[in-house]
């Protein structure tokens, strides 16, 4: 097993990566990548329902600020505990975390489901169940991107992470869709039911992989420690996942605060527009999963860097939009922008970081990926109280592509600071 500190960076991996991928489909025809996608799916078409029954439940019990309490209690748990969740990948069976995980999001919401049905369903019952089952996430992604690589081969990574991405995204928009047909026959709160036999389902399917990895050699490394000094060797991809944390924190702040109130302020529409900006969103995101789940990207740290820039045009389109239209596209570009440099990042972390770090390595890309929705609303989101809408949205249309050129910048310093150290270590 190669020392992460020694292992070749993500700019050389790709001379000894096998020149032979496999289709996407094709990945389909192993037995335990099938399982596992198919839990994957299940889940995320549970989690659609359970979304429109949160949201709902919590703007009806305490209005927008009760939206901002369940979306913090969903992100703040991947601050706290995403690099504990990639400690346990490393130091645990991947698949039993993940099974266990699952236990525990279909666990929670039985009770929450219970009261909705009784009437008596809280604003606190709420959050505690939006923290418990992010928390459950936050050890289930690190396992599950861990897991991926034994499940397709570390070439096949990239079709694999295109393709569950793309599906996720096109079951969140049936789901949504047939919530809104289910309503007329079902109480809201079964929804949560719903998701809770998702996670059930799931933890059943995920029981019948049989793929195991090879037992951690290194039980005494420092655990937290090593998810950053694996990352020293590959500084693309530590430089990318920098950007990532802020890029993230300004788009979703500005969209999780920003969406809504321009819909309600200067669309002057409601809820059912928002829904089709968000379905826009959720369209661009399987369209950049198809893509990249057929095409294979080579310096995909780097690339993710230059995809920043296109926020640019997506937040332009929502500051000038005078119509639901332009405001539909820039969403639709704000999916395929952020499924893009998740799939990537997640795929140059799977090709290149050895296998004993790597669910550390998974848990800090999730911890910054989902964290920095917590940190989205507590440092953007109040820029809406204060500044127009419009101007805080041209203000990410010029902080975003910031972000990927300064990544770039630092990029382009990194060869001379590597030449330097090697000549330093052969003196």
């Amino acid at each position: 097993m190669a020392d992460p500190v020694t292992a070749d960076p993500e700019e050389t991996a790709f001379v000894t990566t096998p020149p032979t991928a496999e289709r996407a489909l094709e990945l389909l025809r192993r037995r335990d990548f099938r399982r596992t996608y198919l839990a994957v799916v299940v889940s995320e078409l549970g989690d659609s329902f359970q979304y429109v029954a949160l949201m709902w439940f919590a703007f009806v019990t305490a209005g927008p600020l009760g939206v901002v309490a369940v979306r913090l209690a969903d992100s703040v748990p991947a601050l706290l505990f995403g690099l504990h969740g990639g400690v346990v990948a490393d130091r645990r069976d991947r698949r039993r975390t993940m099974i266990t995980a699952d236990v525990v999001r279909g666990a929670i919401l039985v009770p929450v489901a219970i009261a909705g049905l009784a009437g008596r369903l809280d604003l606190w019952m709420l959050v505690v169940a939006a923290f418990v089952v992010e928390t459950a996430t936050s050890y289930f992604a690190p396992a599950y991107g861990a897991l991926l690589p034994t499940l397709v081969d570390r070439r096949n990574v990239q079709a694999a992470n295109g393709l569950v991405r793309a599906t996720a995204e096109a079951v969140r928009v049936g789901g949504w869709a047939a919530a809104a047909a289910l309503l007329v026959f079902l109480p809201l709160s079964t929804f949560f039911l719903l998701n809770a036999a998702s996670f059930f389902l799931s933890g059943v399917l995920l029981a019948g992989v049989r793929a195991r990895r090879a037992r951690a050699t290194d039980e005494t490394a420092p655990p937290i420690r090593e998810s950053f000094a694996a990352l020293r060797p590959l500084p693309s991809l530590a430089i990318a996942v920098s950007a990532l944390a802020i890029g993230v924190t300004i788009s979703s702040g500005t969209w999780i605060v920003g969406v809504p109130q321009l819909v309600r302020q200067t669309l002057d529409r409601g809820a059912g527009s928002f829904s089709l900006i968000a379905t826009g969103y959720a369209l661009g995101a399987v369209c950049a999963g198809l893509v990249l789940s057929r095409f294979r990207v080579r310096q995909k740290a780097r690339i993710s860097l230059y995809l920043w820039m296109l926020y640019a045009a997506c937040y332009v389109l929502f500051a000038l939009a005078q119509s639901l239209p332009p405001a539909i596209v820039a969403g639709a570009i704000s999916g395929a922008i952020q499924a893009a440099v998740l799939i990537l990042l997640y795929s140059a972390a799977q090709e290149n970081v050895p296998d004993s770090v790597l669910g550390r390595v998974m848990g800090l890309i999730s911890l910054v990926h989902r964290g920095a929705h917590a940190t989205g609303l507590i440092f953007i989101g109040p820029l809406f109280a204060i500044a127009a809408t419009r101007s805080v949205f041209l203000g990410a249309a010029i902080a975003l592509p910031l972000v990927g050129l300064a990544g770039l910048a630092a990029l382009s310093r990194v060869p001379a600071r590597a030449t330097s150290a090697r000549a330093r270590e052969q003196d």
